[in-house]
């Protein structure tokens, strides 16, 4: 297994590229300009809790030989109810979702260039998007989002170790504080750190697609297979998770270092300007290109899984509901529908939001709004479906998937009660 490790990785890394995206480029770095250390117990906390519903995607894929989306549709209660409110959110997160990150791309490569308007990077970011997922499909994917997240990783190391704080800084690790003026942020951060919990439905399709790639056929009745795929699937996961979390970890300590009492920059145009900051203080002027560059493949990488996800979603939970949607051509159909449709709308949304953190923000409220029931059918999915005990999850994991969910509610509750006091 060691020598084909680098072959093995892909959609954990798929995970990772997601993840470090806006919530860390964007939304670490604000938490720890405004707020310094305060909120680090935060990125350990989303994912702590977060864990398990990530780990349900590719555990019940390997599992079950299926994505998550036909676990939904089995769920008990009125005919695919699980799947309508499935669709009924990817549609409502599909297009902010795909505005927001390509937004982001935008604006990097309008910070670094200086020429066209963000808005105007941002509709060549969607096309170019659009035309490589025509054309490239998952291997394209799969291999180059390896390179991106590797460089961007390096680059971050590389600009953390000589800031790494003293250990009573990493108190605010397990201790919770909410400093004044907060919360709209941290609840945009539970929204979208790691990243939205769509994306492990998503991984359940990315990890299908991994193993029929790798010639690893499910076979019902065959423990040995199952169990290899099962550890094949969870250890490129878990990979991706914890790069996303040390990553989240160094975003927030770059802020709060490097940019302290810069918080209201990074929240306009220019916060890609403000964050390389963090980079070349360390590092010197040239480290600017490289971190532009650097962001624009996390972003670029961001926006193509983006839309990529929502619109396979979207097919495959229309395939769920009706049998002749089911076929091959149907959801192909339907496919480059939704990515049309989402494109679209999204190119409309961002000439008409403008400020790519505005639009960041009020999309990771509305996935914080939707994570509590995907958690639930997920945490649902993994123990009424997979029947194997040894292919089940731990029941640590389970009893932290059932805090997780209440945890999300919590916050959720909380958020929404005091945006209407306000």
């Amino acid at each position: 297994m060691k020598e084909n490790l680098w072959n093995r990785l892909g959609p954990g890394i798929l995970l990772a590229a997601t993840s470090i995206g806006a919530s860390h480029l964007v939304l670490s770095p604000q938490a720890g300009a405004r707020f310094g250390y305060q909120l680090l117990w935060l990125v350990l906390a989303c994912h702590l809790f977060k864990y398990p519903a990530f780990e349900f995607g590719p555990r019940y894929a390997a599992a079950c030989g299926e994505n998550l989306l036909a676990g939904y549709a089995r769920v008990p209660g009125p005919r695919g109810w699980a799947l309508y409110l499935f669709l009924f959110g990817t549609i409502l997160q599909g297009v902010g979702v795909l505005a927001g990150v390509v937004n982001i791309s935008g604006c990097v490569l309008h910070t670094w260039s200086g020429w066209l308007q963000t808005e105007w990077f941002s509709l060549l970011v969607i096309c170019a998007v659009v035309t490589l997922l025509v054309t490239g499909g998952f291997g394209w994917l799969d291999n180059l989002n390896k390179v991106m997240i590797s460089i961007l990783a390096l680059a971050t190391l590389l600009a953390f170790i000589p800031i790494v704080p003293s250990p009573a800084a990493f108190k605010n690790m397990v201790i919770p504080s909410l400093p004044e003026g907060s919360l709209v942020l941290v609840a945009a951060i539970l929204g979208w750190m790691p990243t939205g919990i769509d994306v492990s439905i998503w991984h359940s399709f990315w990890t299908v697609e991994k193993l029929k790639r790798l010639g690893e056929r499910h076979e019902e009745g065959n423990l040995t297979a199952c169990r290899r795929q099962l550890r094949i699937s969870l250890t490129d996961m878990r990979v991706g998770y914890v790069l996303s979390l040390m990553t989240g970890i160094m975003f927030i300590t770059m802020g709060a270092v490097h940019l302290q009492g810069r918080g209201a920059e990074l929240q306009g145009l220019q916060f890609a300007r403000e964050l390389s900051l963090a980079y070349t203080k360390i590092m010197g002027r040239w480290m600017f290109h490289v971190f532009m560059l650097t962001a624009l493949f996390a972003m670029f990488s961001t926006s193509y899984t983006v839309i990529d996800g929502f619109s396979r979603s979207f097919s495959e939970g229309l395939a769920a509901l009706k049998n002749s949607l089911a076929g091959e051509r149907p959801r192909k159909l339907t496919y480059r529908g939704f990515v049309a449709f989402s494109a679209g709308l999204a190119v409309v949304t961002i000439f008409w939001v403008g400020n790519p953190v505005t639009l960041v923000t009020a999309v990771a409220l509305i996935s914080l709004a939707v994570a509590p029931v995907l958690y639930g059918l997920n945490l649902y999915c993994v123990s009424r479906h997979i029947t194997e005990p040894s292919l089940k999850p731990h029941k640590v994991t389970v009893v932290i998937g059932w805090m997780g969910t209440a945890f999300m509610l919590l916050a959720l509750g909380v958020t929404a009660y005091v945006k209407l006091m306000m």
